[in-house]
């Protein structure tokens, strides 16, 4: 009994100590070690579940939580614990209410509120979202986590600079927070000061060197950061028989760059397949759902798909909200439409990519409930929610852009909720849109990461705005890149007209605004005036395409 009492011991120590050095395959084993002798060591289970959860393992994750709960239903802090994991598993209502019972049990839970503010944030409630990150600080003031999502929380309510500001308390709590350094950085790029983002992403990775998700953030603003030194350490990375796939993914990326500049196009577009392969690897459990329902359940869903649905509760109280909905594929050039749309004598507000629509349907779908109840309440809910993003504004007369681009989805939606609405496609030749979204990794984008996810979603979006051109014609307008690149004095001033707002030099100088903000890839290229766009860029690159032209006609 001794002995096998030692050994659980020993082995808990070994896992301990494994863990605090990141070394989570070794911890893993170690764990699993004492579980086979004792399936019900607490601290194991907890500290595996915990661990699973680093290493987005969460499916593992909460079900060990669960077993912690099981064991201990009073446990306040396995509960917030799986409200974190819930929430990553994409169950946000799940998550909220795992952090109620966490606070319920234990009031003063930072951790709990934190976590809470997170689930609601993902729920579009971003003002209690708020509210519960601000109380995990008061009653931690060290909270690490909290500051976090409330910074997350401020950017999606447009509070940039408050956000920053999170971030920067974070830095001095903990000098060495990497996550508060590669946010700066991120956020700063969002502003236009470059030199401020590239301060930032190097103290990152002087506190994270061998991470190279930050020297990926700063090649793309100091193209000198490429250098041989770096392709070693790429190397010795790649090497390393301990490498995470994310890790991995962003040496891949990093050398697709070395390629470009050689213009060793193949080894270029290999590297890129590789590193989407191994980032698609690392986020394999969070992205499994989400590619299921971009790609399956949202666009076969009956009333999306059903023109003849009636809403019995069609009255809409007239009133002038008008926003200008911006749709189309990752990459098409809608950053630019929308910040020439807003630059104009009327300075509307810009709504960038709130996702508002988009994620209150598929609570609907996830909840198994129809998406068409009662259209006021619908509208009131999404109205509320636009408010609470502040980009509703009585002195725009209540016009605002909203360039979510998967709102190509729900365009007889729009249509009902907002009769007054503008509805703009933004249209780029697929072979550009598509290797730009291979050249650029879009982490939030989770069907971006593989070439057969890719073309099955643009074949989808094709399909639905030309079923919706048949339905309701005139409707869409359809603005294509290259022609505004072209003429963008002629093609802005037909753009505006469509949304019945007034033309000016302005809407063309949209780069000389010191309020300019962005939030997507493009942040970068909007920093100057438009420039022509060559085809020719991404023809080197058609060959290694060509079987996708046998499966959709719009390829060829």
């Amino acid at each position: 009994m001794e002995k096998k009492k030692l050994n659980i011991e020993e082995n808990f120590s070994l896992a301990l100590e494994s863990h605090k050095k990141n070394d989570f395959k070794s911890a893993e084993k170690f764990y699993n070690k004492v579980l086979k002798k004792d399936p019900n060591h607490f601290n194991s289970i907890f500290y595996l579940a915990s661990l699973s959860a680093q290493t987005k393992n969460y499916s593992l994750a909460k079900n060990l939580f669960e077993k912690i709960i099981h064991i201990e239903p009073n446990y306040d802090v396995a509960y917030a614990n799986l409200g974190a994991v819930l929430k990553e598993l994409g169950k946000p209502d799940e998550a909220a209410d795992a952090c109620k019972k966490a606070i319920s049990i234990q009031s003063n839970n930072s951790f709990a509120y934190s976590n809470l503010g997170a689930a609601l944030k993902e729920l579009g409630k971003l003002k209690e979202a708020a509210d519960a990150c601000k109380k995990a600080i008061s009653l931690e003031p060290s909270n690490f986590s909290a500051y976090h999502n409330l910074a997350l929380v401020l950017e999606d309510l447009g509070e940039i600079k408050k956000a920053i500001n999170c971030y920067e308390k974070l830095s001095k709590i903990k000098p060495n927070a990497v996550d508060a350094y590669k946010n700066l950085g991120k956020l700063n790029v969002m502003l236009g000061e470059k030199e401020q983002a590239i301060k930032h992403y190097k103290l990152a990775i002087q506190y994270d060197h061998e991470n190279l998700s930050h020297h990926y953030a700063l090649s793309d603003l100091d193209k000198k950061s490429l250098d041989e030194n770096l392709k070693k350490k790429i190397n010795e990375v790649k090497m390393k028989n301990n490498s995470r796939n994310q890790n991995l993914s962003y040496g891949n990326f990093l050398l697709s760059k070395y390629e470009l500049k050689s213009k060793n196009y193949d080894k270029e577009f290999n590297y890129l397949l590789k590193g989407h392969s191994y980032y698609l690897l690392s986020e394999k459990e969070h992205y499994r759902k989400d590619v299921e329902y971009w790609l399956n359940m949202l666009p076969k869903n009956k009333e999306l798909n059903n023109s003849d649905i009636k809403n019995k509760n069609i009255e809409i109280e007239k009133d002038s909200f008008a926003p200008i909905f911006i749709i189309g594929v990752p990459r098409c050039g809608s950053t630019l439409v929308e910040k020439i749309i807003a630059s104009g004598s009327q300075h509307i507000a810009i709504g960038e990519e709130t996702g508002i629509i988009s994620s209150f349907v598929k609570q609907k779908i996830i909840q198994q409930k129809a998406i068409y109840s009662k259209l006021s309440d619908m509208r009131k809910d999404l109205i509320e929610r636009y408010r609470e993003k502040n980009i509703i504004k009585q002195n725009t007369n209540y016009i605002f852009t909203d360039k979510t681009l998967d709102n190509f989805f729900y365009i007889r939606l729009i249509k009902d909720i907002f009769p007054l609405s503008k509805i703009i496609n933004c249209k780029r030749e697929p072979l550009a849109s598509i290797m730009s979204i291979l050249k650029n990794n879009l982490p939030n984008v989770p069907w971006a990461h593989d070439l057969d996810h890719i073309f099955k979603y643009f074949d989808i979006y094709y399909k639905f705005v030309k079923n919706n051109n048949k339905i309701f014609p005139n409707l869409i307008y359809d603005l294509s890149l290259e022609k505004l690149c072209l003429e963008p004095e002629n093609e802005s001033k037909k753009l505006m007209e469509f949304c019945g707002l007034p033309w000016d030099k302005k809407c063309l100088e949209f780069y000389k605004r010191k309020d300019l903000i962005s939030k997507t890839t493009s942040n970068l290229q909007i920093r100057s005036a438009i420039q022509k766009h060559s085809l020719d860029r991404y023809l080197p690159y058609r060959k290694l395409l060509n079987k996708y032209g046998d499966k959709y006609s719009w390829f060829n």
